[in-house]
């Protein structure tokens, strides 16, 4: 079991040195990491942005409808770091998502609703909005591969939205993001995934975007998310980790950022059933 768990954060630091573009490009231009913040006109290489600290805190239900329909909904609060502070310097935004689920077998589910995003601009100048909204339309779909000490799933998650910049005068640009996660759910102090276990979840998701405005910047994020959790009750579980995070950004396809992100999460799992219509049972995600 120790030989697993050791394979698979090695296999996760591995790809965080392949895949982050800082490396690269220190390589390529003799520069050393975190150095190139400045974009050149004539760059051969990748530049990177100096990295950015941030924490996120998410509140995620899933509540039981019926016996296949589930109302699924989640709160973000996400804070950027500033000047003075790093990870909790200012505000960012906050997401408020709900969907309906439908959980046909134990290991498929599709879920589909809308999202409203709050983007904040604490330092807004004249001409600038502090606060612009982003709608969302979403539907995801989760395949579950169960072992008898694991759980492996895949998580594909289609989202189209309307996002405009801060300027006043801006208007909304319709686009869509293309989302895969892997992720796992490994019990460390139990034989499987029970009340009272703690477990770790290596996660890695690959986020693509579409739309007019997007040339030569299609990668938008890749996340590498080692998480570490504990299921208190069959009703609910605490996770957390840091996460890191690259991808291009609006300006140019060769322009990347770096995030870490510390994040804490709360899954709750209700049933509002009829009392003698529920079982004892976990919820799809535990």
């Amino acid at each position: 079991m120790l030989k697993n768990i050791y394979f698979i954060v090695c296999s996760c630091l591995l790809g965080l040195v392949c895949f982050s573009p800082t490396l690269l490009s220190a390589q390529e231009s003799g520069e050393t990491p975190f150095s190139m913040s400045t974009p050149k006109a004539d760059a051969e290489a990748s530049v990177v942005r100096e990295i950015q600290t941030l924490s996120w805190l998410g509140g995620y239900g899933t509540f039981r409808i019926s016996d296949k329909w589930y109302w699924h909904g989640e709160l973000h609060y996400r804070r950027t770091q500033s000047d003075k502070a790093l990870f909790l310097g200012e505000m960012a935004q906050i997401y408020n998502r709900h969907g309906i689920k439908y959980i046909p077998t134990k290991n498929f589910s599709a879920t589909a609703g809308g999202v409203l995003r709050l983007d904040f601009n604490p330092n807004a100048e004249e001409g600038f909005n502090g606060l612009i909204l982003e709608p969302r339309i979403w539907h995801e779909y989760i395949w579950t591969m169960p072992f008898n000490r694991f759980r492996i799933y895949h998580r594909i998650r289609l989202e189209h939205r309307w996002k405009k910049g801060f300027a006043k005068g801006d208007e909304y640009v319709f686009g869509n993001r293309w989302r895969y996660k892997f992720l796992m759910k490994i019990p460390l102090n139990k034989p499987k995934l029970e009340p009272g276990a703690f477990y770790f979840s290596p996660d890695v998701e690959l986020i693509m975007q579409s739309g007019s405005k997007i040339k030569d910047n299609p990668l938008e994020d890749l996340r590498i998310f080692p998480t570490f959790a504990y299921i208190a009750n069959p009703r609910t579980t605490y996770s957390a980790g840091v996460m890191y995070t690259t991808g291009q950004t609006t300006e140019a396809g060769f322009i990347y950022r770096e995030r870490f992100i510390v994040r804490f999460n709360v899954y709750i799992n209700l049933d509002f059933r009829k009392f003698k219509d529920k079982i004892p049972e976990t919820s799809f995600y535990d």
